[in-house]
């Protein structure tokens, strides 16, 4: 692959975060591999550098999809063996492996969605800020499933992503709010929780968040809102927070008849100080244990 391919994949990944979630683009892009694999032609001597190759790419985006670099580190690992048992045993080991983490990854993703729905309670107001998939069913679950009366107060962001969430909270009547983000604090008396979702947990304690987390978590922590963090356990990273390879861009924008140039950043951090409740598919994760 060429660098200006990897140019082109780095933004589309960066957009499939920002409409869909890290979970949802990481099973995404596990099985567009798995289709990858199985539509490949090539030689068997030219099998393994192709995926080395996508391997290295996969690592190297901007910023680190934590949860798919671990399954693909994983896969290449366990891949090692097969390399040259020849084309066909080899993209069916290939294709064997990758199924098998696919489904490891949805099934912690369905448990954190139960544990996601434990902490709604009746009667909440729930703020919500970057929700990810299993935020999403979560609410529909209690609504649905458990009968919980409680409220969701959207923060608008992302067209895509707030269009999925107030389409899906709407269509299973979940009783919700949508506010623009800077209208946050006209809401902070009656907030009982902040629900918010994580890119990664680096080694020295910082989440990477959507755009905007930082300032609401730091908001709602001032006012003593509980800021409850929801992540699979396999979003951890090993690395500190400056391996994470956020993005930055310089670009102009045009308003009226005026150039600005602005500096922006893909993704934001958060301290894990200003988490009050740390959520994997395990349950609640002591603070000090996850740092």
């Amino acid at each position: 692959m060429e660098t200006n391919v990897h140019q082109t994949l780095y933004p589309l990944v960066r957009d499939y975060m920002n409409a869909m979630g890290t979970s949802r683009t990481t099973l995404v892009a596990i099985k567009s591999y798995i289709d990858a694999v199985q539509r490949l032609k090539c030689t068997p001597a030219e099998f393994k550098p192709l995926l080395l190759e996508l391997n290295a790419v996969i690592r190297s985006t901007e910023p680190t999809v934590v949860p798919l670099v671990h399954i693909i580190e994983e896969f290449e690992a366990e891949m090692q063996p097969f390399f040259d048992k020849g084309l066909d045993a080899a993209k069916a080991k290939a294709t064997e492996i990758l199924g098998s983490k696919l489904k490891r990854f949805e099934a912690d993703t369905q448990q954190l969605t139960q544990c996601c729905t434990d902490f709604i309670e009746q009667g909440d107001f729930i703020v919500v800020h970057s929700p990810t998939g299993y935020i999403r069913n979560a609410f529909v679950r209690a609504h649905t499933e458990l009968k919980k009366a409680f409220q969701v107060l959207i923060l608008k962001q992302d067209f895509h992503r707030t269009k999925d969430l107030v389409s899906t909270l709407g269509e299973h009547k979940v009783k919700y709010l949508l506010i623009p983000e800077h209208n946050l604090s006209h809401y902070l008396e009656q907030a009982d929780k902040l629900f918010i979702s994580a890119v990664t947990i680096t080694a020295d304690g910082k989440a990477v968040t959507g755009p905007g987390t930082a300032n609401v978590v730091s908001i709602c922590h001032a006012y003593k809102v509980p800021v409850y963090l929801f992540a699979e356990s396999i979003k951890f990273s090993h690395r500190s927070l400056p391996d994470q390879c956020i993005h930055k861009e310089e670009c102009y924008r045009v308003e009226g008849d005026y150039y600005f140039q602005i500096t922006a950043f893909s993704h934001d951090f958060v301290d894990l100080k200003m988490v009050d409740h740390l959520v994997t598919e395990k349950g609640e994760t002591a603070m000090e244990k996850s740092r």
